[in-house]
């Protein structure tokens, strides 16, 4: 910390900019506080157009989005370890702020880098529900069209093996089409009333899921945006 040339502070924010911008580690180019502003906003643009980047906080959502990005799935789940060498190191809190005001670059890159993980997690997340939520309506259409194409083949087949039959039990045709409507629509309705409330059972139990799982943040619409872009324009 005493040595002001230490190339360990902000490395971060130095290995995602683009170092030309400033003229590379010729400091007289221009003053600090504009190149250190250059920098930070390189950084932050690099790191937006990745197609994916992950936190070693959130292992579980950062595997979540390799998978969901690239298309691949791992073969054991990502393990979370909350305890590391470097929290074992007691440091007061006066050190640790010197060491925060010295690293302060990486510190914004760092809380710019968790705001827009978040984003794309939540984005992910959502597309997920929505694609499950299209595939149980296709679901709800094919057993509905399965159900009236199997009740009228019945009604088809009986009517052609006792005709006779039909017409001397049922003197009043227009009666019996009509009984035969109103039991199709009856057990229709029965049918769609049950399924419409399965499926809306399991898409509480898949919202109250995703719910209890995420962390909290701020879904603006920029990140989001951004995400799209660059996963768009990486395929």
């Amino acid at each position: 910390m005493d040595c002001p040339y230490n190339l360990a502070n902000n490395r971060q924010v130095r290995m995602l900019s683009d170092l030309t911008l400033v003229g590379c580690y010729n400091l007289s180019v221009m003053p600090e506080k504009q190149r250190n502003k250059v920098l930070l906003e390189s950084a932050k643009s690099n790191l937006k157009h990745m197609a994916f980047f992950g936190l070693t906080e959130f292992q579980r959502k950062t595997q979540y989005l390799f998978e969901k990005t690239f298309n691949m799935n791992f073969i054991s789940p990502f393990t979370q370890y909350n305890t590391t060498r470097a929290s074992s190191v007691e440091i007061n809190e006066e050190i640790q702020k010197r060491i925060e005001g010295l690293n302060f670059l990486d510190m914004e890159l760092y809380s710019y880098a968790k705001d827009l993980f978040l984003q794309r997690y939540q984005f992910m997340r959502q597309k997920e529900h929505q694609e499950a939520r299209r595939k149980r309506q296709e679901q709800r259409k094919f057993l509905k069209g399965r159900l009236l194409q199997t009740h009228f083949q019945s009604q088809g087949q009986g009517q052609s093996q006792n005709p006779n039959q039909n017409q001397s039990q049922n003197p009043n045709p227009n009666a019996n089409q009509n009984l035969t409507q109103n039991l199709t629509q009856n057990l229709m309705q029965n049918l769609m009333q049950n399924l419409t409330q399965s499926l809306s059972q399991k898409e509480n139990r898949e919202s109250l899921k995703q719910n209890s799982g995420k962390e909290q943040n701020d879904n603006t619409s920029n990140g989001t945006n951004d995400y799209i872009g660059s996963v768009e324009k990486w395929r």
